[in-house]
């Protein structure tokens, strides 16, 4: 009889309290993760303010802004897809403004067939939102810079090859070809704490269960 208690103060009970514990964690994940996300879309659907003099992703990501600026020549190709125009790419260009700093515009995606079309340049009025996208991974490839397409949004190294700072804003209107399809404002941030929350009370539920199944059954042996 004491060894089933033993079994009980020693594993079942600690078990039991580290799966609650990680259910709570994730409902207090679940909290935090709702409230960021209904930050984002208060900004995004904010009236667009001046363009920062120094944004950071701190205090500027999904910022709302307008600015007017040339549209310049060199532009990087990012493989994407998307469901309503198949493989493409989006197009990210180097842009002046008219206080002289250069910045990234994510133009929107074009299909496949006009990757090799003229994009439009020169000067526009852009509204967009400011993003420090984080795309890359261990297993993501080197872009190919002979045929000038990359495999995800590096802020820092799109930067630094199209030598402008490191600033991204994601068009939402303005001025360019029919070919483009500029995005709305979208949140792209994953939600899964619910479930994951769910699964570990379920696995407490189950420990639980379990355990005491096991006590009883060693108990009727005992007695029998």
């Amino acid at each position: 009889m004491i060894k089933n208690w033993i079994f009980i103060v020693l594993v079942c009970i600690p078990g039991l309290l580290v799966l609650l514990w990680l259910g709570s964690w994730q409902l207090q994940r679940l909290a935090w993760k709702e409230n960021l996300i209904n930050e984002i879309a208060n900004r995004l659907n904010s009236v667009p303010g001046d363009m920062p003099m120094y944004p950071t992703f701190k205090n500027h990501n999904y910022f709302m802004t307008n600015i007017e600026g040339q549209i310049q020549s060199d532009s990087i190709h990012v493989l994407t897809s998307t469901k309503k125009i198949g493989p493409g790419f989006r197009v990210i260009s180097p842009a002046i403004l008219k206080d002289g700093r250069s910045i990234l515009i994510d133009r929107g995606i074009i299909p496949e067939k006009d990757k090799n079309l003229s994009l439009g340049l020169g000067e526009n009025s852009i509204t967009g939102y400011l993003l420090w996208p984080n795309e890359t991974d261990y297993f993501t490839p080197e872009p190919n810079l002979e045929k000038n397409i990359w495999f995800a949004r590096d802020l820092e190294k799109m930067a630094s090859f199209l030598r402008t700072e490191k600033v991204l804003l994601v068009a939402t209107k303005l001025q360019q070809g029919s070919n483009f399809n500029v995005q709305n404002p979208t949140i792209n941030i994953p939600n899964n704490h619910l479930q994951y929350a769910i699964t570990w009370f379920l696995m407490g539920g189950l420990w639980l269960a379990m355990s005491v199944y096991f006590f009883f059954k060693n108990v009727r042996k005992r007695i029998d």
